[in-house]
């Protein structure tokens, strides 16, 4: 072996999957051990190999990939760790580089620790050693996803940086506020989308007022992602930012958790989970954005307008279902024999499918003047009865149900007093056994007819008790409502944001019959409180 080939690599690794050991095993105490190592055995040290915050369970290390490639260049000939999970946590790959690729390019391997040296013969331990370490790196792998997952339902922030528009407290790093300089911005952005202009317009509007772009504020605050950024133009917003931005939850002041994971502690493939899988926590910091703004900026940006030769908004895009299919309604310009434009199921344009499906063809004036009726009918109740929630919930929402909530609360109240007598009842007659004053036949048929009263009327109480949270859900959402109506109380137009913000869906039926005697039934879903009857 020549010269070249005798001199050493030091290979130094440090990160998360080691735990309690990371202040014995950091970088410097490494280098330390390894190039005194060196010295008192004579070695040349050729080069150091460092991974600082890569894990062990992957071999995508840049400081390991430059060292095999030297290794390959034949430049080193000695590979030195301080013990073998430096090399790595991972028993397949470890056997393959220490059994099969060092010996075939005449690498003599070292962990001091661990009492490996290759140029003194097999060394039996060092395959244990190696499954030991992999268990290791997977146990703490569970600790650590497991911590996550706790966290996450306690809704503490555990993001890598605050998202825009906040900060991380500094008394507290799980937890956010709002950022003083970026906030406005975010609130900015969800009034203009809200007001119907368009992400694309909002990107160009951000780019034109020269506003750095998020990863340029988080590289100027933090320091980081600085290879990462536009220098050249750091005020270009892109698309996808602004989307991603509108469609964030996390302005309203939630915490959401678990949108992504791994595949296995050993991969770092990132897989998406879906949505009904994400941990949500409420209420959990300063929202910068109240939750009908939100849910109406949503409807708006999902819903895709394509431009139509008569230039005319189509404010219903996106609201207008078929009541058979489930299909969307497509709108069609008007034409020179058409004096309005109207809408067809798409299911049925569709020449192929159309036996599938009816028309349920209905004219823009026709629908806009259904919705507009029945929206102003709503606020001329609203304007009479203020924020009646009884009457409203009443005379809209009820439908006939008992509206007697009174006399509910009354029997729920009778049904637990009686449940505690029962309990006082029971433990008396236990008593009365146990001193021998009623006789165990006469306990056994005594506790067997209240245990089965107690059941009943623990079956009553819960059903009360859900009626009565529905109608407090109900009122609930009756105010929701009411807020979001009460600002258009001077409304003399139909606009898209005012639908949006307002109504959930409208459902077409098949009009019956022709001309003057045409009939045609339109449902109309509002937010918050679902169908409303016309009356």
């Amino acid at each position: 072996m020549n010269k070249q080939q005798k001199q050493a690599a030091i290979y130094l690794r440090l990160s998360r999957d080691d735990g309690g050991d990371a202040e014995s095993n950091s970088i410097g105490n490494q280098r330390e051990l390894l190039r005194k190592f060196a010295k008192e055995t004579g070695i040349p040290v050729k080069n150091e190999y460092v991974d600082d915050g890569i894990s062990g369970t992957t071999f995508e290390r840049e400081g390991f990939k430059r060292m095999i490639s030297d290794i390959e260049d034949g430049k080193i000939g000695v590979v030195i760790c301080k013990d073998l999970s430096r090399l790595g946590r991972n028993n397949a790959l470890v056997a393959y580089y220490t059994e099969i690729f060092f010996v075939e390019n005449g690498i003599r391997f070292i962990a001091v620790n661990d009492g490996i040296d290759s140029a003194k013969g097999d060394n039996e331990i060092m395959g244990f050693r190696s499954v030991i370490n992999e268990f290791y790196a997977r146990d703490i792998s569970k600790k650590t996803r497991s911590t996550f997952q706790t966290m996450a339902l306690k809704g503490k922030f555990i993001g890598a940086h605050a998202p825009y528009g906040y900060s991380v407290d500094p008394e507290d790093r799980h937890h956010l506020v709002p950022d003083e300089n970026t906030a406005p911005i975010v609130q900015e952005m969800f009034k203009m989308a809200a007001d119907g202009m368009k992400p694309y317009h909002i990107t160009l509007h951000l780019s034109n007022r020269k506003i750095v772009t998020p990863r340029v504020h988080i590289a100027q605050k933090t320091g980081k992602y600085m290879n990462a950024i536009n220098k050249e133009f750091p005020t270009e917003w892109n698309l996808t930012t602004v989307v991603s931005i509108l469609k964030n939850q996390e302005y309203c002041g939630h915490i959401i958790s678990q949108k992504e994971t791994t595949q296995s502690f050993k991969s770092k493939k990132v897989i998406h989970r879906p949505k009904e899988e994400w941990v949500i926590a409420r209420n959990m910091h300063t929202a910068l954005v109240d939750e009908q703004t939100f849910d109406k900026v949503q409807s708006l940006i999902k819903t895709k307008k394509r431009e139509n030769v008569a230039k005319i908004d189509n404010i219903f895009a996106g609201l207008i279902k078929c009541s058979s299919c489930g299909y969307g309604l497509s709108y069609t310009s008007p034409t020179q024999r058409n004096v309005t434009g109207y809408y067809n199921c798409n299911l049925y344009r569709q020449r192929s499918r159309n036996k599938f499906c009816t028309s349920h063809y209905i004219t823009f004036r026709y629908l806009y003047a259904i919705v507009f009726e029945h929206l102003k009918k709503l606020i001329s109740f609203v304007e009479s009865h203020k924020t009646d929630l009884e009457a409203f919930y009443s005379q809209y929402l009820h439908q006939g149900t008992d509206l007697n909530n009174r006399a509910k609360s009354r029997e729920l109240e009778k049904h637990r007093k009686r449940a505690n007598e029962l309990d006082a009842i029971i433990k008396k007659i236990v008593e009365q056994n146990a001193l021998g004053t009623l006789t165990d036949e006469r306990f056994a048929v005594l506790s067997k007819e209240y245990e089965v009263e107690q059941r009943d009327l623990s079956e009553k109480i819960e059903n009360l008790q859900t009626s009565l949270n529905q109608k407090k859900d109900s009122l609930q959402s009756a105010e929701n409502f009411l807020t979001a109506i009460g600002k258009y109380t001077n409304v003399t137009e139909l606009t898209a944001p005012i639908l949006h913000e307002l109504i959930e869906k409208i459902v077409v039926h098949q009009g019956v019959g022709v001309g003057k005697a045409r009939t045609q039934e339109v449902d109309i879903y509002w937010r918050f409180v679902g169908l409303i009857p016309d009356k």
